[in-house]
């Protein structure tokens, strides 16, 4: 019989398709349809209509907050659903059979659609080159630190080293002020919107080590300073500034984690959900372990929910809770991905490693109907890193040659300096100082499972640190940034590999 791989190298269908994946790959095919680039070309061609870019606000927007890190004063924003919605033309279209089933009508197939392919993302550029970046003066009278939009796209709010926050409006095409107010005695270093059904709250944290959180008063004027009121002021329970934050929301119920410079892990819940005034500590541990930072050295840390409702289908068919959280901690230069078991336990599935300095970003990808999980990471080694997280469907599936991590393996944690024994999800990670323990074996733990963690791809197109990653909202597009000032976007090619789609520059619009 002939030897398979033998037979696959030579599948005149294999090859076309490789074929495709290179010549869609840049440099060659990208380096020609950059708009930022060459926004004449890829606009002004004859048989390509760009047309008007549609209002579309639960498109996935990236800001560039990078370039203010530079000293600039403007901040750009995209609208990335044109760029995106012809990338799947050719895939679907190389799969119809042909007639008469020849190899060369096949051939005839693949060049066809290659070219509308080529025709459809040239169009899709076009329309982005034709809409462009929106840059506007924000206004702030020192760096911007952090940017996040709300959940339908509509609004964003930035923070500052000035020590204030700002929320802006979309109306039709432009972003108008709301409201500016000091929100910290010091530098702001992160914010985020809490998701659509608990009000229009803001978390911010500041190097002044405090947490706060605003909410929305709509009778109060715009722009009078008083349209955002305090309603939960946390502290930082070590000398150390809080350094990342993050909400999580299911229907009605919403969770915040927190993370300080030194490492120290905290994840609230509000003590009546209907009410954000007050808030408990229900799990705290150090993701460093016995080995936290030295005050000189520079750290990352970040925390990151899993956004979805529900996780991913396969975990819920081998048991894991449905309303489980997952939440990823970057820690240095790895992640540590958590989940809840069905008695509201937090125990480690998975942890991320293969960065060689430390992790600036970690994001989730939505789509818990695909079987798996995914993670991107940003590093400061210039590198993103995509992992899959499976759920094998019995535990022979941990014998392959991807990593796995079982629920009793746990982070080690030193007890705080307080004496308070923690209780619901906080005891299932202050219990990991004492060892494993037989009794929450995932095989006798409610609602504990096993998980596969495997390194699917490493990125290196930047050119220098990558500082952030985030993917779209159905998860097929990671849209990332870095010292390089450029903004790349990623997709998964039909060999199974992420491959970079565009290219935008930003330092030449600034």
């Amino acid at each position: 019989m002939m030897d398979q791989h033998a037979t696959t190298e030579h599948d005149p269908i294999q090859l076309s398709l490789d074929a495709v994946t290179r010549r869609l790959h840049r440099p060659a095919f990208l380096a020609n349809l950059t708009p930022s680039r060459l926004p004449s070309r890829a606009a002004s061609d004859s048989s390509v209509s760009p047309g008007e870019a549609p209002n579309a606000p639960n498109a996935p927007h990236i800001a560039d907050a990078r370039s203010l890190h530079r000293g600039h004063s403007h901040l750009n924003i995209v609208t990335l659903e044109d760029a995106v919605e012809q990338a799947d033309l050719v895939l679907p279209l190389l799969q119809e059979p042909s007639a008469d089933g020849s190899t060369s009508a096949i051939d005839a197939n693949v060049h066809d659609c290659l070219e509308a392919g080529f025709w459809g993302a040239r169009n899709a550029y076009s329309k982005m080159a034709s809409a462009g970046f929106q840059t506007f003066a924000h206004g702030h009278q020192d760096l911007v630190l952090a940017v996040d939009f709300n959940y339908f796209g509509t609004r964003m709010v930035t923070a500052s080293s000035d020590h204030r926050l700002k929320v802006w409006d979309k109306k039709e095409e432009s972003w108008s002020l709301v409201e500016s107010w000091k929100a910290h005695d010091a530098e702001i270093v992160d914010v985020k919107w809490n998701g659509p059904f608990m009000g229009e709250v803001v978390g911010s944290i500041g190097e002044d080590g405090r947490c706060k959180l605003w909410q929305e008063d709509v009778t109060e004027v715009p722009m009078s300073g008083n349209r955002f009121k305090l309603i939960t002021n946390l502290a930082s329970q070590t000398n150390a500034p809080f350094m990342s934050l993050d909400f999580k929301n299911i229907m009605q119920e919403t969770w915040l984690a927190l993370i300080t410079r030194d490492g120290l892990l905290l994840v609230y819940e509000p003590t009546d959900q209907s009410n954000l005034n007050e808030w408990g500590i229900i799990a705290e541990t150090w993701v460093c372990g016995n080995n936290p930072p030295e005050r000189q050295e520079e750290v990352g840390f970040k925390v990151a929910f899993h956004k979805e409702k529900l996780p991913c289908w396969t975990a819920i068919m081998a048991g894991l809770d449905r309303k489980s959280l997952g939440l990823a901690v970057a820690a240095m230069n790895k992640v540590l991905v958590f989940r809840t078991d069905k008695t509201k336990r937090f125990f480690k599935v998975a942890e991320l490693a293969g960065a060689r300095q430390i992790i600036r970003d970690v994001a989730w990808a939505n789509g818990s109907m695909r079987g798996y999980d995914v993670l991107a990471t940003a590093s400061k080694d210039g590198a993103i890193r995509i992992y899959e997280l499976s759920t094998p469907r019995s535990d022979k599936a941990s014998s392959t040659g991807a990593s796995a991590s079982t629920a009793v393996d746990t982070i080690s944690s030193p007890q705080m300096s307080k004496s308070r024994a923690p209780s619901g999800i906080g005891a299932g990670l202050a219990g990991a100082s004492k060892g494993p323990d037989p009794a929450q074996d995932h095989e006798h733990g409610p609602g504990r499972i096993t998980q596969i963690v495997k390194r699917v791809d490493e990125l290196n197109s930047h050119q220098g640190a990558v500082w952030r990653v985030a993917f779209s909202q159905m998860g097929d597009l990671l849209v990332s940034t870095g010292d390089d000032a450029a903004i790349r976007t990623w997709k998964k090619a039909v060999n199974g590999h992420w491959l970079e789609y565009s290219e935008i520059g930003t330092s030449g619009d600034n």
